[in-house]
């Protein structure tokens, strides 16, 4: 009788096991359709926002679904659409290279956990995700030690193919300095190469070089050489120590002082006339000063000479009216 209970017991656990496993395989098992994928881009950059629509169009949808999107046969991503609604747009920001891969778009009126979602939809798109940065190779052509004054020349090359947004024929590429960019330059896509050139090496030059494509930064074809909007002309001049500065300054003070004199003679042209004219007047008013008591001699003299000729004159009139006459006279008789 053990023996018999034990066996069915057995049986009944059996079944039990197996009754409970088809349960979890159905529940593992979701009812999904197939919908439509669209997207506006198949090539992106990376960092960039992307965009991708699943649509239900033509499908008799009465309630509202959840819509599951798809990167390589698992859902990723899940939103709900109303029944008036026939698309949907997802959308993922700042993509990275993990975003690449091929997308389609299912749907369900239940919710599902997204790792049970393994279906691809009606199609399928390609999605390429472009790096901004893609490290190059590059070698010296000819011997990596040169002479000052020597030309050097770097080639930068992809060793695999190279994606680029819309297919761009040529994209920039840097010429890096121990880290720092140095020179930019156009990346022939289809040659996969470009060449950088350093004319007349200086001690300065020597360091580590290396190379970097930019796939998402694309030239026009008309622009075969890279360049700015515009240009500026930079001037490096000598640094002067203190004594030179001091030099400089003193010969600039000088020279503003003299063309002070100079502008200042040039505008006053009358000034020696003028100084001696004014000269010349003192020495004539000194002069006219010394001859004042000559005249005044000379005037006293008159008065004298003229004071004697009257007297003369007086006596000469007294003789003739009188005795005087007749001395004179008397005596001549004698």
């Amino acid at each position: 009788m053990m023996t018999v209970f034990a066996v069915l017991l057995c049986v009944l656990l059996h079944q039990a096991i197996g009754q409970t496993k088809g349960t979890q395989s159905t529940k593992a098992m979701p009812v999904l359709s197939s919908a439509t994928v669209l997207a506006p881009h198949r090539t992106i950059s990376e960092n960039s926002d992307f965009y991708v629509t699943c649509s239900t169009y033509g499908r008799n949808i009465t309630s509202m679904i959840f819509v599951y999107l798809c990167k390589d046969s698992l859902g990723i991503r899940r939103m709900t659409l109303k029944p008036d609604k026939n698309d949907i747009t997802f959308h993922i920001s700042r993509v990275d290279l993990h975003h690449s891969g091929n997308y389609s778009c299912v749907y369900s009126n239940k919710s599902y956990t997204l790792s049970d979602v393994t279906q691809r939809g009606d199609n399928t798109i390609q999605i390429l995700v472009i790096p901004n940065f893609l490290p190059a190779d590059i070698a010296v052509v000819g011997p990596s030690a040169v002479h000052e004054g020597d030309n050097i020349e770097f080639r930068c090359t992809v060793p695999s193919s190279l994606h680029t947004l819309g297919e761009c024929p040529l994209v920039y590429s840097y010429l890096r300095k121990n880290g720092t960019v140095l020179l930019v330059q156009a990346f022939n896509v289809s040659q996969m190469k470009a060449t950088f050139s350093i004319k007349g090496a200086v001690m300065r030059d020597s360091g580590h070089y290396s190379c970097v494509v930019l796939p998402t930064m694309c030239i026009q074809e008309q622009e075969h050489v890279v360049h700015g909007k515009n240009t500026v002309l930079l001037e490096v001049k000598e640094k002067m120590d203190l004594a030179s500065r001091l030099i400089i300054s003193a010969g600039v003070i000088i020279t503003i002082f003299l063309g002070l004199c100079l502008w200042w003679i040039s505008n006053k042209p009358d000034c020696p006339a003028m100084c001696t004219s004014g000269l010349m007047s003192q020495e004539t008013n000194t002069l006219g000063e010394q001859d004042e008591p000559d005249r005044e001699d000379l005037e006293a003299q008159d008065e004298e000479e003229d004071s004697f000729s009257l007297e003369d004159e007086e006596m000469y009139n007294q003789g003739a009216d009188g005795s005087d006459f007749e001395v004179v006279y008397s005596l001549a008789g004698m």
